[in-house]
């Protein structure tokens, strides 16, 4: 562990960006595949391990998530439309068989590689 201070506005922005929009993502990835893949046998047979670590955190404590959501509720909404804005990046170059632009926006998150 390392110790990081910071105030509590930068905390709760950075926060927002790094770990609660991850629980967001899984929370709503595990909702889309339960409703659209009614049969659990197949969710458990074609789930593989990019999956399973992507719903990990959908496995989080709701009394635990909840408050915090609410706490720093603008600051995750900010998130919450710039992952939409990806997401539709994402969307409108599949739509258009873009595969250009699709291997751009993958070689722009690739980077992430360097931090984490």
């Amino acid at each position: 562990m390392q110790i990081v201070h910071t105030d509590s506005e930068s905390h709760d922005i950075h926060a927002a960006y790094v770990s609660h929009i991850s629980h967001i993502s899984s929370f709503a990835l595990a909702l889309t595949v339960l409703e659209k893949e009614k049969n659990e046998r197949h969710i458990f047979n074609m789930a593989g391990g990019g999956f399973r670590s992507t719903v990990r955190l959908a496995k989080s404590s709701s009394e635990m998530w909840t408050p915090i959501f609410s706490q720093n509720k603008e600051n995750i909404i900010d998130v919450i439309d710039t992952y939409t804005e990806k997401l539709n990046a994402f969307k409108e170059a599949i739509l258009k068989n873009d595969c250009s632009e699709i291997k751009t926006l993958i070689h722009k998150a690739n980077k992430i590689k360097r931090i984490v």
